[in-house]
């Protein structure tokens, strides 16, 4: 009954993390194989393990999915849909570990294409072997001596006289999986430090590499949250939740080391269309000056002392500016000119009549 209530209370977590992490994975995969497209490189054993491991991953989540719905429909332990949902929790519990160990082993071959020290790939070759090895004795577990006998799941399946302790078992093998994921994790940080790059480029390669402690860090969550030290079994819809969020984890984290051809794509990209961007501002800009030719201009620190023509001249200066002062001056030069002949027409008669005068007095003497 525990168990169904824990179905109740936690199926739209267990659907929740299992279509989005899902998602998530096969975006990471799918832009893997795009940044490698970009990088014209091969596909490699790497690729196709972790190609596998997601295969597995999602059958593994439909499986989960399946019995969550039908779980949550069961009313009791003896009802045929309780029956189900623990035979599909038995052949789901099978699939975790392949996919686990196929990602460990995608990242040390991938390690191995990228690092050529004879003491490294040795190194990595062990912890090849270990994982492989850890892979087999869980499988062995978890098929032929589960937590309870296999006729407990299927009622034509054989009668087991050994038994083994599934939880303590459950949690030896959580803990061997997180010490090599810890493992892997600083295995290539060494070999960065020994390449010939900028401290920058090294940081920034070391950041990347360390994301990959996301895996461990789900790892050991969800260690305490499935392991219950007073049961004798492990908590299966927490164990359901995680087993989502760890193992689409673990594939976005093996694929974050290969994104950088695509990061430097996209980042080009982003700079050619800010730059036509910026160009067709520009262009438009000049566009609208050109076609405004009165447009406002900063006014000269003299406009205030030259009459008004001056001024208005230097505010609406435009793209005819030269004619409209061309022609403020040719009508201040009109003006100057119509009054000095208005004078010259108005002094004339005086001038005509000193003259007179003047002729006259000379005639008298």
């Amino acid at each position: 009954m525990e168990t169904i209530r824990g179905l109740n209370s936690n199926g739209p977590a267990i659907i929740g993390t299992g279509v989005a992490f899902t998602a998530l994975a096969v975006l990471s995969l799918g832009l893997r194989f795009a940044s490698k497209r970009i990088a014209h490189s091969g596909f490699g054993a790497d690729d196709g393990l972790l190609l596998f491991a997601l295969l597995l991953y999602l059958v593994a989540e439909i499986l989960v999915i399946r019995s969550d719905v039908l779980g949550r429909q069961a009313s009791s332990p003896e009802d045929h849909f309780y029956t189900t949902y623990i035979q599909y929790v038995y052949i789901y519990s099978i699939f975790y570990f392949p996919t686990i160990a196929s990602v460990q082993i995608s990242v040390l071959l991938f390690y191995r294409r990228i690092f050529f020290p004879s003491s490294f790939r040795w190194t990595s070759a062990v912890l090849i072997a270990v994982a492989c090895a850890w892979l087999v004795a869980a499988l062995v577990i978890e098929i032929g001596y589960p937590s309870y006998p296999i006729s407990h799941y299927f009622s034509a399946g054989p009668e087991t006289t050994f038994h083994v302790n599934y939880l303590k078992f459950w949690l030896v093998m959580a803990i061997i999986e997180v010490l090599l994921e810890t493992i892997i994790l600083v295995l290539p940080i060494r070999q960065l430090y020994l390449l010939q790059l900028s401290m920058k480029k090294k940081l920034l390669c070391s950041l990347i590499f360390a994301m990959g402690g996301f895996v461990i860090i789900t790892g050991i969550i969800r260690t305490i949250q499935v392991y219950q030290p007073s049961g004798n079994d492990v908590d299966l819809t927490q164990g359901d939740i995680w087993l989502n969020v760890h193992l689409g984890t673990a594939i976005i984290c093996a694929c974050l080391p290969t994104y950088r051809p695509l990061v430097s794509r996209t980042s080009s990209i982003m700079k050619d269309f800010s730059d036509r961007r910026s160009r067709s501002n520009r262009s438009h800009q000049h566009s609208s000056d050109s076609d405004h030719p009165y447009k406002l201009r900063p006014v000269p620190k003299n406009a205030g002392h030259g009459d008004s023509s001056d001024f208005m001249a230097a505010v609406y200066a435009g793209p005819h500016q030269h004619d409209m002062q061309g022609n403020f001056a040719e009508a201040r030069r009109s003006d100057s000119t119509n009054a000095t002949k208005a004078e010259r027409s108005e002094e004339s008669p005086v001038r005509t009549g000193e003259a007179i005068r003047i002729k006259q007095s000379v005639d008298v003497v």
